[in-house]
């Protein structure tokens, strides 16, 4: 007795089973897609799919040629495309600080986005700033943040352009809207159509927020070395592989757990420092916390949760 599914298969055309096949195993068909899948026949071309490394991908990775970070070591993208901040740091630690970009650090803060409405009266004055500012209808409210933000700074911002144009380097901005356009790119001309669902998939099963502190950085490599080698094979290994990745790693918070009485590594004088040795970690409570609290630190367990709720068992186990 044929099922209810069995008899809807059994009512598609050939053109239509085709159809169905590359819209659930690829992003759907493209011109010439259904009239390939025709020669070889569906079986066939299922069976190609899942070996993804035996099909010939070149025409996608010509589209890729110019995203140049894809290809890219961590360290390097680190050097090439860091953050403003952590670069005035180690020039000023190197003595290479150029002075008019000394300059423009050192002030800043000043004349920024909001500071001409940041104006505190004078002594002696009755009425507050505060209220100043809530009767004037056209006064735009005030906003401390925004006044201490650097990058609203139109000079500090200028002068940082122009030392990341003399110095060959670029925003690191650059890095996800690559690995963006990567992910559009494999989509739309990849022949490897199951591969990059399945990429899609799983880098979503195991999300990683690109603008957590390091992760800008480390999402490339997430992407490349430890999501897309795991796609088709076993859950097991893709699983290991990801706990063991910088970016997950950091984006849980899982590069904080210590044993409580462990004593903090020694770094041996003279020895050199990495090029990620200053990446900004900005979420890292730890590097904010006075020394006495810094002792009592342990087991951090959010990767252990998200382990166990999302990425395996579950909330209902």
């Amino acid at each position: 007795m044929k099922t209810a599914a069995s008899k809807s298969t059994a009512k598609l055309t050939q053109d239509q089973r085709i159809l169905h096949v590359l819209n659930r195993l690829g992003f759907g068909a493209r011109p010439g897609d259904v009239e390939r899948v025709k020669a070889i026949g569906v079986d066939k071309y299922i069976e190609q799919q899942l070996s993804p490394d035996k099909i010939d991908d070149a025409a996608s990775e010509a589209k890729l040629q110019n995203l140049e970070t894809l290809r890219m070591p961590t360290a390097e993208l680190y050097e090439k495309y860091p953050q403003p901040g952590q670069l005035l740091k180690q020039l000023q630690k190197r003595n290479d600080l150029p002075a008019d970009l000394a300059v423009a650090r050192d002030n800043r803060v000043k004349g920024g986005a909001n500071a001409a409405g940041a104006k505190t009266a004078k002594t002696g004055d009755a009425v507050s700033s505060e209220m100043q500012t809530s009767t004037d209808p056209n006064a735009k409210p005030s906003n401390p943040a925004a006044d201490q933000n650097p990058l609203n700074n139109p000079q500090y911002r200028q002068a940082i352009m122009a030392y990341f144009k003399e110095n060959n380097l670029r925003p690191a901005q650059f890095l996800t809207g690559e690995l963006q356009m990567s992910r559009i790119l494999r989509a739309v001309y990849s022949e490897r159509q199951l591969q990059e669902v399945m990429v899609d998939f799983w880098t979503n099963h195991f999300n990683v927020y690109a603008a957590k502190g390091a992760d800008r950085w480390l999402l490339t490599s997430y992407d490349r070395d430890t999501i897309r080698p795991h796609t088709l094979g076993k859950f097991y290994d893709l699983l290991l592989a990801d706990a063991q990745s910088p970016a997950m790693l950091f984006y849980l918070d899982n590069f904080q757990s210590v044993s409580p009485n462990a004593q903090p590594p020694q770094q041996r004088p003279g020895a050199a420092r990495g090029p990620l040795a200053n990446l900004r970690m900005s979420n890292n409570p730890q590097q904010q916390r006075p020394q006495q609290q810094q002792q009592r630190r342990g087991i951090n367990e959010n990767y252990a949760r998200e382990l166990m709720e999302l990425h395996t068992l579950g909330v209902d186990g």
